[in-house]
C-alpha cells in the first residue's frame, strides 16, 4: 500500500509538471515582450526577461529540480537508507517541485494583469514549505544529500537523528514566526522572515556540533 501511494504521488507530480508547462506556454501570445521576473524586498520590479524565457525556459526549472531530486538518491553512497524514509522523501520532493511551480507562475500572472504582491506571495510560499519540511525532518535518515549534512552529523547516526529531531521543531517554530512577518512593513518583514528561516538552521548546526563533542 505504501509503495502504491508513492507511485501515485510521483505520477501526480509528473502530471502537474506537464500541465504546468502547457499552461505557461499558453500564456505566450498574451504576454508583452518583456515580463517582470524579479522583485526587490520593497516589492518593486528590478529585472525583466523576454516572454520566451518566462513561459518556456523558467517553467523548466521545476522539472529540472524534480529530475535532480530523483537522481540524487541513486548517487548517494547511503542510497539504501532512502528506503527507510522513501514516503517522507517523496513528499518533500513533491512539495519543493510544487513550490517552484508556484514561484515561477507568479511573474506570468502578474504580467497578465493580476494584482499580486509578488514579494509577499513568495515569502508566504517559502514559509509554508519551511514548516512542511520541518514536520518531516525527524524522519530523514542518514544520507549525504538530504537534510542537515555537516561533518558531525555525517560522522554519527545518533547525532544525525537527534539533530534532525530538534531541527524539525525549530524549523516549524521559525516558519511560524516568519509567517507573522507578513503583517510587518516590507523591509522589516523581510528581515524577520530571513531570521525565522536562517536562525533555526544555525542553532541546529551549533547544537549538532556540541552534541557530537559530548558523545565522542
Amino acid at each position: 500500500m505504501r509503495f502504491d501511494n508513492e507511485i501515485k504521488l510521483n505520477k501526480l507530480t509528473v502530471a502537474l509538471l506537464i500541465i504546468y508547462w502547457l499552461i505557461s506556454a499558453s500564456f505566450y501570445p498574451a504576454l508583452p515582450d518583456l515580463v517582470p521576473t524579479h522583485w526587490n524586498i520593497q516589492g518593486q520590479v528590478d529585472n525583466y526577461s523576454h516572454k520566451a524565457v518566462a513561459t518556456l525556459i523558467m517553467p523548466g526549472l521545476p522539472l529540472f529540480i524534480y529530475i535532480l531530486l530523483t537522481v540524487l538518491p541513486i548517487l548517494d553512497p547511503q542510497r539504501k537508507n532512502y528506503q527507510k524514509f522513501a514516503p517522507t522523501y517523496n513528499k518533500i520532493r513533491a512539495a519543493i517541485v510544487l513550490v517552484m511551480m508556484l514561484i515561477t507562475l507568479l511573474p506570468l500572472l502578474s504580467a497578465l494583469g493580476y494584482n499580486l504582491d509578488i514579494s509577499l506571495s513568495v515569502r508566504l510560499i517559502i514559509c509554508l514549505l519551511f514548516i512542511f519540511i520541518g514536520n518531516y525532518m525527524g524522519k530523514i535518515r542518514h544520507n549525504y544529500f538530504t537534510g542537515i549534512r555537516v561533518p558531525w552529523t555525517l560522522a554519527s547516526e545518533e547525532v544525525w537523528h537527534k539533530t534532525h529531531r530538534l531541527g524539525g521543531k525549530l524549523m516549524v517554530a521559525g516558519g511560524l514566526i516568519a509567517l507573522l512577518s507578513l503583517l510587518a512593513p516590507p523591509t522589516s518583514g523581510f528581515i524577520i522572515t530571513m531570521a525565522g528561516l536562517l536562525l533555526p538552521l544555525v542553532l541546529t548546526i551549533i547544537y549538532s556540533y556540541f552534541l557530537y563533542k559530548k558523545l565522542v
